[in-house]
């Protein structure tokens, strides 16, 4: 397993900052992609353009100094964890699909019951062209490993019986998967692996209520996930075509 691998939500982060914890990397990286797009957009600057990362800087530092009262949350944009667990998950996945497709992919959202898979309370985000692989979104509480005993939502890409011909060819490439997510991939144990388990996994430790923001930043990083992922697959596919 790759525990430094796990992406946290945003208010677990902005929680720990609050009390002086030390964020690990993936916390510190959902943070900072957040404020970056939220400074990026107030200043009308362009990523790339010199000295913007020093004026990025300054304008966390202003906003870390300038003490608001905190908002009330609206009714309706929080979702409860326990009794909203189906709607969370339906609306994670509408979003990714309308991300997606924006992108040139259509990926089409069913249940796993429906796609013959034995977790029926998971969704599965499957490509038209590639019936033999798909994505799986779940809620979970793993008893073992590096989120035991959390709750936590699951994104991953299922290559079951594919060892051979996309699985090491993907894990040949995980770094420079990784460099372009801005996070580490998991995996399953090398003993869930000889069994015949290959996957490629992203996790959201949760609480008991997460908002509509939090739903949006797990589809926009579940939506970099696939569609890097992908990008790779088809580059193995030609690559063997070709």
């Amino acid at each position: 397993m790759q525990p430094e691998g796990r992406v946290e939500l945003p208010f677990l982060c902005y929680r720990k900052e609050k009390e002086g914890e030390i964020l690990n990397d993936s916390e510190f990286i959902l943070s900072f992609n957040r404020f970056k797009r939220e400074f990026l957009q107030q200043s009308g600057l362009e990523e790339g353009q010199l000295g913007v990362l020093e004026m990025f800087e300054k304008w966390l530092q202003m906003r870390d100094n300038d003490k608001q009262e905190e908002i009330a949350p609206v009714p309706g944009t929080h979702f409860n964890v326990e009794k909203d667990w189906r709607v969370l998950l339906e609306d994670i996945c509408r979003r990714v699909e309308k991300y997606l497709m924006k992108r040139g992919i259509v990926i089409k959202c069913l249940s796993a019951a429906r796609w013959g898979q034995a977790k029926g309370s998971a969704l599965c985000l499957v490509l038209p062209d590639r019936r033999d692989i798909f994505y799986r979104l779940c809620r979970t509480q793993p008893r073992k490993g590096p989120y035991s005993g959390q709750k936590i939502i699951k994104g991953e890409l299922v290559l079951d019986g594919h060892k051979h011909s996309l699985f090491l060819p993907l894990l040949h490439h995980q770094a420079e998967m990784e460099h372009r997510l801005g996070f580490r991939l998991e995996r399953e144990s090398t003993r869930v692996e000889e069994t015949g388990k290959y996957r490629f996994k992203i996790c959201f430790p949760l609480n008991e209520r997460i908002s509509t923001r939090d739903c949006e930043e797990i589809a926009r990083l579940l939506t970099e996930f696939i569609f890097v992922t992908h990008e790779y697959i088809e580059k193995i596919n030609e690559a063997k075509t070709g």
